[in-house]
C-alpha cells in the first residue's frame, strides 16, 4: 500500500530544547489544562448519568428475576401437589377395592 503525503499540511518540528517560559506559553498551558479539566468533567458527568441508567435497568431486571422465580415456584408447587394427590387418591381408591382374609398354614 502506497503512503500518500500531503505537502500542504505542516508537520510540527520537534525540538530537543524546551521553549523558554514566557507569559504566552504560560497562558497556553493554562488554556490546555482548563480545556482538559472541562472535558474530563463532561466525561465524568456523562459516565454518572450512564451509571444511573444502568443501575435503574439492573433494579428492573432484579425485580423481573424475582417475579419470574416466584412464578416458576408457583407452577411447580401445584403440579407436584396435584401429582401427589392423584397418586394418593389412586392408592386410596385401590386400597378400598381389596378384601382382606387370613390364611393359616
Amino acid at each position: 500500500m502506497k503512503t500518500v503525503i500531503n505537502r500542504s499540511i505542516s508537520v510540527a518540528k520537534i525540538s530537543t530544547m524546551p521553549r523558554p517560559k514566557s507569559d504566552a506559553s504560560s497562558q497556553l498551558d493554562l488554556y490546555k489544562m482548563v480545556t482538559e479539566k472541562q472535558r474530563i468533567q463532561r466525561d465524568m458527568s456523562s459516565i454518572k448519568e450512564k451509571m444511573g441508567l444502568l443501575q435503574q435497568r439492573l433494579d428492573i431486571l432484579n425485580e423481573q428475576i424475582k417475579a419470574t422465580e416466584k412464578t416458576i415456584h408457583k407452577f411447580r408447587q401445584p403440579h407436584s401437589n396435584t401429582s401427589q394427590n392423584i397418586a394418593r387418591s389412586s392408592i386410596f381408591v385401590e386400597s378400598n377395592n381389596y378384601q382382606t382374609f387370613e390364611v393359616q398354614y
